[in-house]
C-alpha cells in the first residue's frame, strides 16, 4: 500500500498588485528600449559608411554637375530648411515630455491635449522632412555621396512614419475608448522613442550638414 504525502495548499493573494506596470517593469518597454538598441547601431553603420565615402571622396563636398541643373562646385548643403526641421523636433520636446508626465499621472485632459500637440509636431516634421531632400544639393542617384544622404534621411524619415502611425492609433483609442491602463503604458513608451528620433537628429544633423562646412 502506497503512502501519500499531502502538502497544504497555499494561495496567493494578488488583487493588490497593479495589473500594469511602466518603464523596466514593462515588457513592452523593453521590447522598444531592444527595438531602439538596434536601430541605434543601423544608424551607426550608415554613419560609418558616410565617413567611409567622405574619406574617399576629393574634392569633399563633389561638384554637382547634375544634368538640367546649375554646376556647384562647393555643393555643401543648404541649412535653411533642415535647420527649421530640427527646430520643430527640438520644440516637439516640451508637448512629449508634457504628454509623459500626463500619461504617468493618468491626467486624461493634459494626455488628450499634449498626443493632440505631439501629433500635428510629427505631420510637420515629416512635411519638412519631404521637402529637405533638395537641400542636400544631390539627387540619389548623382554619386556615393548623395546616395549615402539620401538612405540616412530616408532612415530617419522611416521611423517618424511609423511614430506617425502609432500616435494616430493612439489618438482613435483614446477618442473613441479613453484612457486605461494599456494605452498609458503605451504613451510613455511612445515618449521614449520620440526622445530617440530627436536624439538620433541631432546627431544626424551635425554630421551631414554642419561637419561639411568644418571641412
Amino acid at each position: 500500500m502506497t503512502s501519500k504525502k499531502t502538502f497544504p495548499s497555499q494561495t496567493i493573494d494578488v488583487r493588490a498588485l497593479p495589473a500594469s506596470e511602466l518603464d523596466d517593469r514593462s515588457p513592452l518597454w523593453w521590447g522598444n528600449t531592444l527595438n531602439l538598441v538596434m536601430e541605434t547601431v543601423v544608424f551607426g553603420g550608415l554613419i560609418a559608411m558616410y565617413v567611409t565615402i567622405v574619406m574617399n571622396t576629393d574634392p569633399f563636398p563633389p561638384v554637382r554637375t547634375t544634368s538640367g541643373l546649375p554646376i556647384i562646385r562647393n555643393a555643401v548643403p543648404d541649412l535653411f530648411l533642415p535647420t527649421i526641421g530640427l527646430i520643430v523636433l527640438l520644440v516637439s520636446l516640451i508637448p512629449a515630455i508634457w504628454l509623459d508626465i500626463s500619461a504617468r499621472r493618468k491626467n486624461v485632459r493634459s494626455i488628450k491635449i499634449a498626443s493632440n500637440l505631439t501629433l500635428l509636431f510629427n505631420i510637420a516634421a515629416i512635411i519638412i522632412r519631404y521637402y529637405e531632400f533638395d537641400s542636400l544639393n544631390f539627387k540619389w542617384d548623382d554619386n556615393a555621396y548623395g546616395s549615402i544622404l539620401w538612405i540616412i534621411l530616408i532612415m530617419h524619415l522611416i521611423h517618424l512614419v511609423v511614430l506617425l502611425g502609432e500616435d494616430l492609433s493612439v489618438e482613435i483609442w483614446i477618442f473613441f475608448k479613453g484612457v486605461d491602463e494599456k494605452q498609458t503604458i503605451d504613451l510613455t513608451v511612445a515618449a521614449v522613442y520620440w526622445y530617440w528620433i530627436v536624439g538620433v537628429w541631432v546627431i544626424l544633423y551635425l554630421i551631414i550638414y554642419i561637419s561639411p562646412r568644418l571641412m
